[in-house]
Order: C-alpha cells, then sequence, then structure tokens
C-alpha cells in the first residue's frame, strides 16, 4: 500500500517546511534525534526530502517532525520563485497557528520594529508622557502580547515572538515608571529629553494673594510675643456664627476629589484584581477553565503576594489539561478511523503529556507506538501507566505483556499475564501466553 500523500499535521509530502529564525536552543531542550531532523531541515527542505535523507525511518521521522512542530522550532513554509520581489521563504506568515492574520502580521511588524524604537514609542505613547499614562499603556498592552493570554492555542513561533515584545514593554514600563531611571533614561537620550519637556505643559501660575479688606488694619509680624490680657465685657468678640453650608460648588469640587481618587492606579488596580478573580470563579462554575486559569494567571502576575488565587490557578490549570487530554483523545479515535495512525498517536502522546492518570491515552499510545516500532522503552512506560491508572481492564495487562515479551523481559510478562488471567481466567490470549512463556526461562 503506497504511503499517504498528506501527513496530518505538516502539509503534502511536496510540501516544504523551514526552521524557525533565531532559535532558542537552550528553551526547547531537543533530544538527539529532533536535532537530527532539524539538521535536515536547515533553512528550509521539501518533507519527502526530509524523509528520504533521514536514517530513523519514515515513521519515526513523521513522529519527530510533528514534535519539533509542537515546539515551535519547524513552520510550514511556501517557496516563491526567484524572480519575485518577495523574500525565498514566507514561513512566518504562512505559519499554520491559532492567529489571525492580521494579528500574525502585527505581532511581526512590531517585532521587527522593536529595535529602532524608544521606550515611549514602545507603549504607544509621545515622549515624556507622565508615569500614569505608562502603567495604563502597558496594562492594555499586556492584555494583547502577554504569551499566557493564548493559553491552550497553538502560537508555534509566535510565542517566542510575543514573549520578546513583551519583554520590551515590561523594560519600557520599569525604566518610566521610576524617576531615578527615568532621569537617566532621558539623559541618555536628550533628543527625547527635549520633546519631553516641549510637551511638558506650564505649570499652573500661582494663586493670587487676596486683597486685605481696606477696613481693616494690617498688624505687623512681630517675633516677640505680645501679651495676653482679657478683654473687656465692652471689648468681647461678638459670638462667632455658624460655618456657611456647602453649595453646589463645594460638592461638585468633593464628587471630583472622589471621581479622582476612584482613577489612582492603586485603586484601579485592586478594582482589576477584583474583577479578574470574580471573572475567574465564574468561569470555575460553568467548567470553562481556560478563561479561568488565565484569569487566574493575570491576578497572580499582577499581585505575586495574593494568597488566594495560587491553589485556585494549580486546579484550574489542572482541570484544563484534563479537558485538553480528553479532545486529543477524541481526535486521536478519528484519526484513527480515518486511517492516520502517524497523526493518532501525536495526538494519543500529546494528551499523555498534559494529564499522567489519562489511562486510555497510555493504553493507545502504548498499542499505536508498539504497532510502528516506536521505541521500546517508551512504549513500556506507557503500558505500564495505563495499568497504574485503571489496573481493571484486562486490555491494558494484554498490552503490557506483549510489551515485556517482545522487549525480552519474559519473567515480567508472565506475571503480568497471570494478573490478566485472574481479571479473566477464560481470556484465550492470557491463557496462550501463559503456556507459551510457562518453560522458556
Amino acid at each position: 500500500m503506497s504511503a499517504p500523500n498528506t501527513i496530518v499535521g505538516l502539509g503534502a509530502r511536496t510540501d516544504h517546511v523551514a526552521t524557525v529564525p533565531n532559535l532558542d536552543f537552550a528553551r526547547l531542550q531537543l533530544s538527539s534525534e529532533e536535532s537530527s531532523v532539524l539538521s535536515l531541515v536547515g533553512r528550509v527542505e521539501r518533507i519527502d526530502q526530509v524523509l528520504s535523507r533521514s536514517t530513523l525511518g519514515e515513521a519515526r521521522t513523521i513522529a519527530v517532525l510533528l514534535a519539533l512542530r509542537a515546539k515551535g522550532a519547524i513552520v510550514p513554509a511556501r517557496v516563491v520563485q526567484r524572480n519575485q520581489p518577495a523574500p525565498a521563504v514566507d514561513a512566518a506568515l504562512a505559519e499554520d497557528v491559532d492567529l489571525e492574520p492580521e494579528r500574525k502580521k502585527e505581532i511581526i511588524d512590531l517585532e521587527r520594529a522593536l529595535d529602532g524604537m524608544d521606550h515611549f514609542a514602545v507603549l504607544g505613547l509621545r515622549p515624556g508622557a507622565p508615569a500614569a499614562e505608562v502603567k495604563q499603556a502597558y496594562y492594555n498592552a499586556s492584555r494583547r502580547f502577554h504569551p499566557d493570554r493564548y493559553f491552550g492555542k497553538n502560537l508555534g513561533s509566535f510565542r517566542a515572538r510575543m514573549e520578546r515584545i513583551f519583554r520590551r514593554l515590561t523594560d519600557a514600563h520599569n525604566v518610566l515608571t521610576q524617576q531615578d531611571k527615568r532621569d537617566a533614561y532621558l539623559k541618555a537620550h536628550p533628543a527625547l529629553a527635549t520633546a519631553s519637556a516641549a510637551a511638558t505643559p506650564p505649570a499652573p501660575a500661582p494663586a493670587p494673594i487676596p486683597t486685605a479688606d481696606p477696613t481693616q488694619e494690617l498688624m505687623p509680624f512681630s517675633p516677640t510675643p505680645r501679651p495676653f490680657r482679657l478683654a473687656s465685657p465692652s471689648q468681647a468678640p461678638a459670638p462667632s456664627t455658624p460655618p456657611p453650608v456647602q453649595d453646589a460648588e463645594s460638592e461638585a469640587r468633593k464628587a471630583e476629589r472622589q471621581a479622582r481618587l476612584a482613577r489612582h492606579p492603586y485603586m484601579a488596580r485592586n478594582v482589576r484584581l477584583s474583577e479578574l478573580v470574580a471573572r475567574g470563579r465564574a468561569a470555575v462554575a460553568r467548567g470553562d477553565w481556560e478563561r479561568a486559569y488565565q484569569d487566574f494567571h493575570q491576578v497572580q502576575t499582577l499581585d505575586p503576594k495574593n494568597r488566594e488565587v495560587p491553589p485556585l490557578l494549580v486546579e484550574a490549570r489542572r482541570r484544563h489539561d484534563e479537558q485538553r487530554a480528553s479532545t486529543e483523545v477524541a481526535r486521536g479515535k478519528e484519526l484513527e478511523q480515518h486511517g492516520d495512525d502517524v497523526g493518532a498517536l501525536a495526538a494519543y502522546r500529546l494528551a499523555c503529556s498534559l494529564d499522567g492518570q489519562n489511562a486510555e491515552a497510555a493504553f493507545r499510545a502504548a498499542r499505536l507506538g508498539l504497532q510502528q516500532g516506536q521505541d521500546v522503552g517508551e512504549v513500556r512506560v506507557l503500558a505500564q501507566r495505563a495499568v497504574d491508572v485503571q489496573g481493571g481492564r484486562i486490555e491494558h495487562h494484554l498490552l503490557l505483556g506483549r510489551v515485556l515479551a517482545d522487549s525480552g523481559a519474559k519473567k515480567q510478562a508472565k506475571r503480568v499475564y497471570e494478573d490478566a488471567a485472574k481479571l479473566d481466567p477464560d481470556n484465550a490470549e492470557a491463557k496462550a501466553a501463559l503456556k507459551k512463556l510457562r518453560w522458556t526461562f
């Protein structure tokens, strides 16, 4: 049977894949197999050429390419003709990620412009903008460029791009909101300092000194205290009149002060934190664990000392991963039904990495891995996990027994088949395996 022309997750065999520029290999932590396949890709290469030159075998090479794709090391690429003015490979915009084309272009354009932008420009502010505007701009930008806002989505190489943008935004915020760093930055950039001074509004004129009542005589100031003398009844001051009732203008000033206080960054921050916690709890109540994780994570970022959110964040992450793992298992089953065992294995492996307690994902990944000749050590670990998590399923024991027997661990295989026979004494496979293994060691 000929190999399928399309590989789910990569594309057609005649399509190209490209290595993402400026890879951080320390962050990716590539295995030796992944490094060797990545070297075959080079800058850009056709998928069928990579498969033909790899020494790992086609099935294993496809699995490694899918792993590199999931880590953001390679992306689908579109090769254009040399006589066209466009670059040879448009890997970034052609990358298949969970972002709209306009959003991808915005991220790419901003990342490329970062090195030529000052701190104010990065935040989208005029030179000399006050600290309050800097904080608000940073908050608005964080909502657009913080990678965790897209938790659970496939970002590919755009995750690294957004992380770089967010680090630059954070640097700009930290410099422009701390007076000593801000002064040093403006001193190092005289053009910004000049623009900042030009943009600074003039200081308000001092309030005029009240004109003295001409009927009253001004008492000259004397540093020597005057002796206290009790006034005679005829000189006693008249009883003081009660203070006037606040007029409408005073009430307006009071309301304006309260509104200004509500806009204070500290008060606004507390209100925002309360809103995020409430929204996260509402997401938990309706089972939207991805939304809950995003909200709780943002609270922890804004307020690292918050003691209420960390346990909520851990639980939201766990439940989200469980949901995502179940989705990947369902996707793997669908791929199996359509004959794409390689894609199904990748889905089951992803489910195992998300939820180590998903016995079905471990069982199915081990079964397909055994069929496709994958690394026997990995297959054995997955089969053992399925038994450990859900030991009451006889098919889990039978699969582990087959893996152990094929790897030469016959004594261990015999014990596993004995456990399977306890679950179902009439199981034909268990009885046949025990008969075969009885005198082989």
